[in-house]
C-alpha cells in the first residue's frame, strides 16, 4: 500500500508530498495506513453482512433434498449462492473505485491535521490517485506472492501479464505515431508505463466463446475501451499518455493484447489443469480376466 501511495504522489499532478525525506516517508506511512484500514473495514463489513445468508444457503444445501417440493423451493439455496457470488464480485469491483479514493482523501486530511505536508486537491486527482494506489498495491502484492510456494506460479503469471502489457504499450508508442507519453526522464516514463499496465490488469476478465475468433475480437474491444478510459484518467498524471484517434487507440490495444498472449495462454493451461477430472482407476477384473463365467454371463 505504501508503494502505491508513493507512486501516486510521484505521478499525479495535484498529489504532492513536501518537506524533508523523513517527513515524506512518515506521510506515506500515515496515508497508506488509512487506506489499508479503510479497505480492511469495507471488506470485513461486507463479509459480516453476507455471512448469515451464506451460512443459511450452505445449511439448506446440506439438508436432505425434498423431491416433493416445488422447483422454486428446491433451487432456492443455489439461487441464493449465485446471488451472493455476484454481489461479492460487484463489491470487489467497487472497492477500488470508491473505498480507495475516499480512504486516500481521509489520509491526506489526517496528515494535514498532524502537520505533515501532504496535498491532494480536486475530485479527479483523488479518484485517479485511489485507482493508482489500488493497482500498484495489487501488483506489489503479486510480486511478494512469488516467494510463497503455494501462490508462486499464479503470481508469476499475473506479474508476467503486467510486464507484457507494459512492453506492449512501449512497443505501440514506438510503432504508432499517435500513441506517446509526454517528455519526461526515463525512469518517470517507465514508472508511468508500469502504472498503466497495473491499471490495465486491475479489472481482470476472461472470456471463452464457442465461436472461434469472437472472444479475441471482444477482448480487443474491451482492451480498447479500457485503454481509452486510462488515457482519459491520465489527464491528471505527468507524464500523460496520449492516443490520438480511434485507430491509434485500437492499434495500441491490439498490440498489447498480442504481446500479452503468452500470459493468457499460460493462465488458460493452468485453469484447464485445475479443472481436469481425476484419472479413472483401472478395473482390477477387466472383461478379459480369463476366469470362468457363471451360467448368467
Amino acid at each position: 500500500m505504501a508503494a502505491g501511495v508513493a507512486v501516486a504522489a510521484l505521478l499525479v499532478v495535484d498529489f504532492r508530498l513536501t518537506g524533508s525525506a523523513g517527513r515524506q516517508v512518515l506521510a506515506v506511512g500515515v496515508v497508506s495506513a488509512c487506506v489499508s484500514a479503510g479497505v480492511w473495514a469495507a471488506s470485513s463489513l461486507t463479509g459480516l453482512l453476507m455471512r448469515p445468508s451464506l451460512r443459511r444457503a450452505q445449511g439448506l444445501l446440506a439438508e436432505e433434498p425434498d423431491f416433493g417440493s416445488s422447483d422454486r423451493e428446491f433451487f432456492a439455496p443455489m439461487r441464493r449462492l449465485m446471488f451472493l457470488g455476484v454481489l461479492q464480485t460487484l463489491v470487489g469491483l467497487l472497492i477500488p473505485f470508491t473505498v480507495y479514493p475516499l480512504a486516500l482523501w481521509a489520509g491526506v486530511r489526517i496528515c494535514g491535521a498532524a502537520g505533515l505536508s501532504a496535498q491532494l486537491t480536486g475530485l479527479g486527482p483523488v479518484f485517479v490517485s485511489g485507482l493508482l494506489v489500488a493497482a500498484v498495491a495489487t501488483t506489489v502484492g503479486t510480486f511478494f506472492a512469488l516467494f510463497r510456494r503455494r501462490s508462486a506460479r499464479a503470481a508469476a503469471r499475473s506479474l508476467a501479464a503486467v510486464l507484457l502489457n507494459a512492453a506492449g504499450l512501449a512497443l505501440a508508442a514506438l510503432v504508432l505515431d499517435g500513441v506517446r507519453l509526454d517528455s519526461a526522464p526515463g525512469w518517470r516514463q517507465a514508472l508511468a508505463l508500469c502504472a498503466v499496465a497495473s491499471l490495465f490488469v486491475l479489472p481482470r476478465i476472461t472470456l471463452s466463446l464457442p465461436v472461434p475468433g469472437i472472444a479475441s475480437i471482444a477482448l480487443v474491444a474491451y482492451h480498447c475501451l479500457l485503454l481509452w478510459l486510462i488515457c482519459a484518467a491520465f489527464a491528471f498524471v505527468d507524464p500523460r499518455l496520449h492516443a490520438d484517434g480511434f485507430w491509434q487507440l485500437a492499434g495500441a490495444a491490439a498490440i498489447m493484447w498480442a504481446v500479452e498472449w503468452p500470459a493468457r495462454l499460460a493462465a488458460g493451461r493452468a485453469q484447464a489443469a485445475a479443472a481436469r477430472p481425476a484419472p479413472v482407476l483401472p478395473d482390477p477384473l477387466p472383461p478379459d480376466h480369463g476366469f470362468p463365467l457363471g451360467p448368467l454371463y
